[in-house]
């Protein structure tokens, strides 16, 4: 029997060590891991959805699109890499094709609240609203707690009272998801709660420093108000939406 290469047979421990990082926002640690592993093995389909994972946490969606194709070309039964490519092409408003991964997705398994959310964002994006709102009950059903449904269900609520409420669920749940934190900071700014809107996204900041859609959103609180008014004072405790 030949005997494996070292780094072939670490290469799991390395994988599981980025795994570990990325779960605590520790991207840099996360993707220096992954990459060893996939040093030693390249066409991994799991450590290929691993880096991808890397580069969706960081809001670079198309190079996550990029690691997550390469691992169903290598594994088309793959459930994590057609899911969290549907959830790259969502994020890049490509619906059709997103709605496409998700049924993939749907089709290796069924019973999936995550997938159900994904298939109802997609339809409801396309305009299909009472396939969405079928496929929105179910993924209520099969998986209620999920905060990204909570996030989506504020992204369409059109009342910014009533989808700020939907966040807030999310936010209960997951109060370092940094989807969350930055549809807050966009509902607070459009209630012209600036100085709510500068600590909310601070938090997302501090979350995740190098997050393209941090970056853009801290861009957007530019543009709309006056940053120093926020970030240059200690904050107060007259809000009545505060959350931290």
């Amino acid at each position: 029997m030949s005997r494996i290469p070292a780094n072939k047979l670490y290469a799991l421990g390395w994988y599981n060590e980025g795994i570990a990082y990325l779960k605590i926002n520790q991207f840099e640690e996360a993707m220096q891991f992954i990459n060893t592993a996939l040093d030693a093995l390249p066409e991994n389909p799991d450590f290929l959805v691993g880096k991808g994972d890397v580069y969706l946490s960081l809001g670079n969606n198309e190079e996550a699109y990029y690691y997550y194709r390469r691992a169903v070309d290598n594994e088309p039964e793959n459930f994590r890499a057609w899911l969290n490519m549907g959830t790259a092409l969502m994020r890049l408003e490509n619906y059709t094709d997103s709605l496409e991964c998700y049924r993939h997705a749907n089709v290796i398994k069924d019973h999936d609240g995550e997938v159900w959310l994904g298939i109802g964002i997609c339809l409801l994006n396309l305009g299909e609203t009472d396939e969405a709102s079928n496929a929105l009950k179910t993924a209520i059903r099969l998986k209620p707690n999920q905060p990204a449904l909570w996030y989506h269900l504020g992204r369409i609520e059109r009342d910014t009272g009533k989808a700020l409420k939907l966040l807030m669920r999310g936010y209960r749940m997951d109060p370092d998801n940094v989807d969350i934190l930055l549809e807050m900071t966009r509902i607070y700014i459009q209630l012209g709660n600036k100085e709510e809107a500068g600590k909310v996204l601070e938090r997302a900041y501090e979350l995740s420093p190098k997050n393209l859609r941090v970056v853009e959103m801290m861009e957007y609180y530019v543009l709309e108000t006056t940053w120093n008014e926020v970030f240059d004072k200690p904050y107060g405790n007259n809000s009545e939406d505060e959350v931290f």
